[in-house]
């Protein structure tokens, strides 16, 4: 399992790798097989899910990838809000 460290200034650190990533490569590492977690530096706290919609966001930002029934479908699996 590899673990990232979020700051509070938005950097994100490879502890493995003993630098800092940015978004697309911790896509890259999900891409690769890596699992990946996401803590929040200070308090520990799991922001995995965070990152990973954020990632989804960029990639959808940049060109659809999605199909729109894909995205209520995640919606509707009943995640709460």
């Amino acid at each position: 399992m590899r673990i990232i460290r979020k700051y509070a200034n938005r950097k994100l650190y490879d502890t493995q790798e003993g630098h800092y990533v940015s978004l697309p490569d911790v896509a890259e590492l999900i891409r690769a097989g890596e699992d990946v977690q996401v803590h929040e530096y200070r308090t520990e706290r799991d922001l995995t899910a965070i990152i990973l919609a954020e990632i989804i966001f960029e990639e959808e930002k940049r060109g659809p990838r999605l199909d729109i029934e894909g995205l209520r479908r995640i919606i509707r699996s009943g995640l709460p809000l």
